[in-house]
This record gives C-alpha cells, sequence and structure tokens, in this order.
C-alpha cells in the first residue's frame, strides 16, 4: 500500500442559507445537501480518507457550521483526526490561512465535488510523484465529460490542442507554489469567469488564452511565468472528476449517477 503522504484540504465555504441549494435542500449549508442519501461534504472527505493518500485532512467552513460538519462526517474512518479551520474571505485567502510548508504536498479539493471517489483523489495524489513544479492542476479532456455526459454543461478552457475541464483538485508541492495560491483571492473559477485571469495573471495572459491560437502547455508555462510559479496539469481520465454541485441541474445529475454507481456495486 502507498504510504500517505499529502496533506488534504476540503474548501468547504459556500454562500450559507442564502445559497439556492441549501434553500431547495432545507439545510444550512450548500455542502450538507443530500447526495443519494448522503450529505455531499460527507461524500467527499469520505473519498479522500478512504484513498489512503492523506495523512492529513483539514475541512475549512464558515465557522458557525463547523459543529454541524463535525457531526455529519461523524463515524467516517479517521474521522477523529479531522483538522477542522474556519473559512476565509475566499480561496485565496483560506489557503493562506491554512497551508504550511510543513504540510507540502498539499492538495486541495472542494465540499461539493460530490462525484468525486477515492480513486480520483489517490490518481491525482500518485501523479504527483517525482514532479518537480511548484504547483499541479488536475483538468480532464472535454471529450471524455461530453462523450459521457453530454447533458453536463461544464465551463472548458479552450486551446489549439482540445478543451479542458478543471476537476477542483489542485496541489501546492514547494513553499513557492503556496504563495502561488494568491492568484485566487478574486475567487477562482477561471473557467466560467475567465475574466478573472487579467487580475490574477495580467491582460496579456488572458489574451493568449481566450486567442485560442496556443496549445494547453504553451499557455499555462505564460502563466507561470507571470506569478513566477511552475505549474504541471495532470490529466485526469474520470468523465465525472469536473462536474461539481453549483446548480439544481448539476443536483440531479449527481444524485442520477451515484445512485446508479453503487446500484451497480451492490450485490445481485
Amino acid at each position: 500500500m502507498t504510504e500517505p503522504r499529502s496533506t488534504a484540504l476540503v474548501l468547504a465555504a459556500s454562500r450559507g442559507n442564502l445559497d439556492p441549494l441549501a434553500q431547495a435542500g432545507g439545510v444550512s449549508h450548500k455542502c450538507f445537501i443530500d447526495i443519494a442519501g448522503q450529505p455531499m461534504l460527507r461524500r467527499v472527505v469520505g473519498a479522500v480518507l478512504q484513498s489512503g493518500r492523506a495523512k492529513q485532512t483539514i475541512v475549512m467552513i464558515e465557522e458557525e457550521s463547523i459543529e454541524e460538519a463535525k457531526t455529519i462526517l461523524a463515524g467516517l474512518p479517521g474521522a477523529e483526526a479531522i483538522k477542522y479551520m474556519p473559512s476565509r474571505e475566499n480561496i485565496g485567502a483560506s489557503v493562506a490561512a491554512a497551508a504550511t510548508p510543513d504540510m507540502l504536498p498539499l492538495v486541495i479539493t472542494t465540499g461539493d465535488n460530490a462525484l468525486h471517489t477515492d480513486e480520483m483523489f489517490a490518481f491525482f495524489c500518485d501523479a504527483l510523484e517525482g514532479m518537480t513544479e511548484d504547483v499541479a492542476v488536475g483538468l480532464t479532456p472535454a471529450s471524455y465529460v461530453l462523450e459521457k455526459y453530454p447533458e453536463g454543461n461544464r465551463a472548458f478552457h479552450r486551446f489549439r490542442d482540445g478543451a479542458f475541464s478543471s476537476c477542483n483538485l489542485y496541489a501546492l508541492l514547494t513553499p513557492k507554489g503556496i504563495d502561488g495560491a494568491q492568484v485566487f483571492k478574486s475567487g477562482g473559477q477561471f473557467g466560467k469567469k475567465p475574466r478573472r485571469l487579467i487580475g490574477a495573471f495580467g491582460l496579456f495572459a488572458f489574451l493568449l488564452y481566450r486567442s485560442r491560437l496556443f496549445t494547453l502547455q504553451t499557455v499555462m508555462r505564460t502563466l507561470s511565468r507571470g506569478i513566477g510559479v511552475k505549474t504541471a496539469p495532470v490529466m485526469m481520465p474520470f468523465a465525472e472528476g469536473p462536474i461539481d454541485v453549483d446548480r439544481p441541474v448539476d443536483w440531479e445529475l449527481s444524485n442520477k449517477i451515484i445512485a446508479a454507481r453503487e446500484a451497480a456495486a451492490s450485490p445481485a
């Protein structure tokens, strides 16, 4: 069995009781909505713990939701060792508050990626072995997603050599990588809100990205130079990886996928 080397950081902040999904699910927090019989946060953290790759797991969520999160995660194998921290005003600030060099490699995921499995998390962590870059980003080719889930309607990053979608899996591998997390101070979600790239990386990088005339590797090298942080992609061969639960249609699709997945895994 592979020895756990990574620290896992699950970012679970939301818009609180104003979040439409929380309201629709009748819960106090988006990450507590039910996905095929389990709270979404329990599914995400359960996958991290079951992967066997995390030596420490941290859940960052609004301070007023920490006790409820503890109750939801109670009973998971390894739940007693989970560390809880209050989330900050944005992703960059949250990572900066949590990350220290002794945690590296720090693998970051989000509390609304209900379809992530222990296999996906382990695959990403294993791909980090031997990397010399500062940061790694999990991406899935658009063709994988659309072939299996044409209704998924994901936000894709489009380049000359294809389109890709973020799996909300990131790794900080060096202290310089921790500094680079400040690019998320605008909120991230560059695929859904690409103009945020201007503030994070500069106008030239934004124009390069929007032109679609260059390959993924070329654009990533340019973005890396702009912030002084070397970044590498990790290609994830999982169509479900990029599907997070941001909208009612995502919630419905995730329920459908997990119900089918669990039915197939059940003994006849």
